[in-house]
């Protein structure tokens, strides 16, 4: 006997508004170092893609990104789909007027309402100085990672 499904739902349904589990995940890895000075949002290169199975469904989005900020300025830092903005963070990450370095984390439920192909994409400005991303010691390498992870989102169950 085989049994194939392609959903599961709890005996009760979902309640209404909830999501269920993750469907895929999808991740980039991206190790490219380069330095940065611009004041207006600009795309650095990573970017990740996903296509949803159901218009229903959301699409968690994590980044772990490695930045270091030359000096007392703020790096900014906006996911976007399809390059437009979803989310923006404006106090990515903050320098002290020396090197500063680390891990800047974001995560975002984006609910594009799609079964298209989605790309998402990271982009990043500062208030007045030079950053840099994925700086490393000697040979390195660093990375930064964008994951998504495709949430189920609630459906009336369909009860034979």
């Amino acid at each position: 006997m085989t049994l194939k499904t392609n959903k599961i739902y709890p005996r009760d349904g979902l309640p209404s508004g909830s999501s269920g589990g993750i469907i895929q995940v999808k991740q980039t890895l991206w190790s490219a170092h380069a330095t940065y000075t611009n004041a207006s949002f600009a795309a650095l290169g990573i970017t990740c893609a996903i296509t949803p199975q159901s218009a229903s469904n959301k699409i968690l989005v994590t980044l772990n990104l490695s930045v270091e900020v030359r000096s007392a300025s703020i790096v900014a830092i906006e996911l976007t789909r399809g390059g437009t903005s979803i989310f923006t963070n404006e106090g990515g990450m903050r320098g002290d007027g020396t090197a500063q370095g680390g891990y800047v984390s974001m995560t975002y439920l984006d609910s594009p309402a799609s079964t298209s192909a989605l790309t998402y994409g990271v982009q990043t400005r500062t208030s007045n100085s030079t950053y840099a991303i994925n700086n490393y010691i000697g040979s390195g390498p660093c990375n930064s990672f964008l994951t998504l992870m495709e949430v189920s989102g609630y459906t009336s169950p369909f009860w034979i």
